[in-house]
């Protein structure tokens, strides 16, 4: 998160703004992929895309948050919802668009109450506590070794659109 003008804004820690420096802002509840590339984000070979982790992919949020360790603004995870292009792998997904549905407050991030009722209204969303993020996600460390043999991409297939 980042101190915007009007309030707390998302932002995302993966990607770097080489003008600024900074992380570019998430400041609405829809967002749009961009690349610096000249090409409609994602696509296939590039980095591009807004992310998202799923249950069975091998990389997980707390591996991202280790690689933006030098980041000292608070931090929350948001749960996505993806539409238009979707790339999904075993790295998890890359999205042309996504929707915020819920940001998840952790303990040790100490926002206050007039934080937490700015960014629900900012957003639209439920802010909650850790309590509302699965297991999977916060366990899955990059640095706890190799993945396991046997991974098992957790998609809902019934749910998901698959129309081109």
């Amino acid at each position: 998160m980042r101190a915007g003008g009007d309030g707390l804004v998302l932002s995302s820690p993966m990607y770097h703004d080489d003008a600024t420096g900074l992380t570019p802002l998430w400041p609405a509840r829809q967002s749009a992929a961009a690349c610096y590339e000249d090409h409609e984000a994602p696509a296939a070979g590039c980095r591009c895309g807004i992310y998202g982790a799923v249950e069975g992919t091998l990389d997980s949020l707390p591996g991202y948050l280790q690689d933006t360790a030098y980041e000292t603004d608070p931090w929350a995870y948001a749960e996505i919802d993806c539409y238009g292009r979707v790339f999904v792998d075993m790295r998890g997904v890359r999205a042309q668009h996504a929707s915020l549905c819920r940001i998840a407050l952790p303990e040790t991030c100490y926002v206050e109450e007039a934080a937490r009722r700015g960014l629900r209204e900012r957003y639209g969303v439920c802010v909650t506590g850790m309590e509302a993020v699965p297991g999977w996600l916060t366990a899955g460390s990059r640095d706890t070794g190799p993945p396991a043999d046997e991974v098992h991409l957790g998609l809902d297939l019934e749910r998901l659109d698959l129309r081109t």
